[in-house]
């Protein structure tokens, strides 16, 4: 888009414009399915029916995924049903026999009415965000290294400027979402019944974060992968060394990233073939756009591939097969803790990113164990350091895993569904209370 004579104002106008319509177009789905969320509360919900989703709708992945393999093959008393926008999703899951609807087919809204429990790991638009169960529970999708929630919203807010358009749009959609909270982001504490944890620090994050909502420490389900609770879909093991390069987004997928990942890497490409290793790169889901850029600039190279979401739709079990990974604001990091295995840390625009993306809830060269590189040539030296001897920072990582991972035992799945069938004991409790309550004054009276 051209500039205009006084600058930039002709794009920042056009993208409020967008945001504007995009905006609009919501609002009008609201209303269309306002009827649906009415006639909803009238439809009894089962106990025995839970419905899961993630990544907006559109991938097979996080924490809902594994949740929802386990409930499927090992709590038999519960209908598990996947919600997904993405028909790929829909098919590969029918063929391997397991119940999976279109997130807004009819199907797919009859069974959010019905079922009693909902699990997502970003939010309410993860499964059907008009017609949404009575227990909701929020397993997010990371550890809250960086900011997130409240504090990430005022922290953006502050840096946006010339938004005017959205300003008004948000005086005028935040009266709408409390008389119609067809959005989880205007009070998660009522929104959600229970948010899960690996450990106190993160319940503590995740509090802070999210104001007061209700938090188990069950240890994720995504990290059952890690150890060794999936086996049968752990990813095929190479003899060569594998490394995975995991960076994270940068401002939801609005800044590209190729070209600063691509400067300098033809230095990595022979290395790896001297130490008999192979460099997968996986892109953020909100950065998918970039994959074809992304495998046009490595396509010479004979040790780095591009990992996309049409290949794999969780990197969990290649994950644990790799030997080092390298991350640069992830908290994918984290969880690869569970592992013991080197991580190097790649922050190559620090400074910017935390001015202009987001700040952390930890000084960041203190919370990541391991070497910090600003370009290729460091990682090159660190990669060569690693595959010859594992062990430095170890004890870094450990002390770091026990901060963050509580339990290691491959039985988070088995904890999460018993704090799930805890909550609906309670509620089952508290209306057979309230029952006898009324019939008691109801007699007296």
């Amino acid at each position: 888009m051209n500039d205009t004579p006084n600058g930039k104002k002709m794009p920042v106008l056009a993208s409020q414009l967008r945001k504007v319509l995009e905006w609009l177009s919501r609002r009008i789905a609201e209303l269309l399915n306002i009827p649906l969320w009415l006639l909803s509360f009238l439809i009894p919900k089962s106990d025995q029916i839970w419905v899961f989703g993630s990544w907006f709708s559109e991938k097979y992945s996080d924490n809902p995924k594994w949740l929802y393999e386990y409930v499927t093959k090992h709590v038999p008393e519960v209908r598990a049903i996947w919600l997904s926008r993405n028909k790929d999703v829909i098919h590969a899951l029918r063929q391997r026999g397991m119940e999976a609807y279109l997130t807004y087919s009819l199907r797919g809204y009859w069974y959010s009415a019905r079922a009693k429990v909902g699990v997502v790991c970003q939010g309410i638009l993860d499964i059907n965000r008009f017609v949404k169960p009575p227990v909701l529970i929020n397993t997010w999708h990371g550890t809250p290294i960086k900011k997130v929630g409240e504090e990430f919203r005022l922290f953006r807010a502050q840096q946006q400027h010339g938004g005017r358009l959205r300003d008004l749009a948000n005086k005028i959609s935040m009266p709408w979402f409390r008389l119609f909270p067809f959005s989880d982001s205007i009070n998660p504490e009522k929104y959600y019944s229970l948010y899960t944890a690996g450990s106190q620090a993160e319940a503590e994050l995740l509090k802070k974060s999210f104001g007061n909502v209700n938090v188990k420490v069950t240890g994720q389900p995504r990290n059952d992968v890690l150890c060794g609770s999936f086996d049968d879909q752990l990813a095929k093991q190479s003899t060569k060394k594998q490394v995975l390069y995991l960076p994270t987004h940068r401002f939801e997928g609005r800044q590209r990233i190729v070209p600063y990942i691509v400067k300098g890497i033809n230095e990595i490409d022979s290395l790896l073939g001297d130490l008999n290793a192979h460099m997968i790169i996986k892109l953020h889901f909100v950065h998918r756009h970039e994959n074809a850029d992304l495998a046009s600039a490595l396509k010479d190279f004979t040790n780095i591939s591009v990992l996309d979401d049409e290949t794999t739709e969780d990197i969990y079990p290649l994950l644990r097969s790799t030997d080092i990974l390298i991350t640069d604001y992830s908290s994918v990091y984290v969880d690869y803790l569970l592992t013991t295995r080197p991580i190097i840390f790649f922050p190559f625009d620090l400074d910017d990113y935390m001015a202009r993306e987001r700040p952390f809830n930890f000084d960041y060269m203190s919370i990541t164990p391991g070497p910090k590189c600003w370009d290729w040539h460091g990682v090159a030296l660190w990669i060569k350091s690693f595959c010859e001897d594992p062990t430095p920072y170890l004890e870094e990582r450990l002390k770091l895993k026990e901060l963050f991972h509580e339990f290691d035992d491959g039985r988070n799945c088995e904890r999460v569904v018993a704090a799930i069938k805890e909550l609906l004991l309670g509620l089952k409790d508290h209306n057979t209370e309230f029952a006898c309550e009324t019939r008691v004054r109801t007699d007296q009276h």
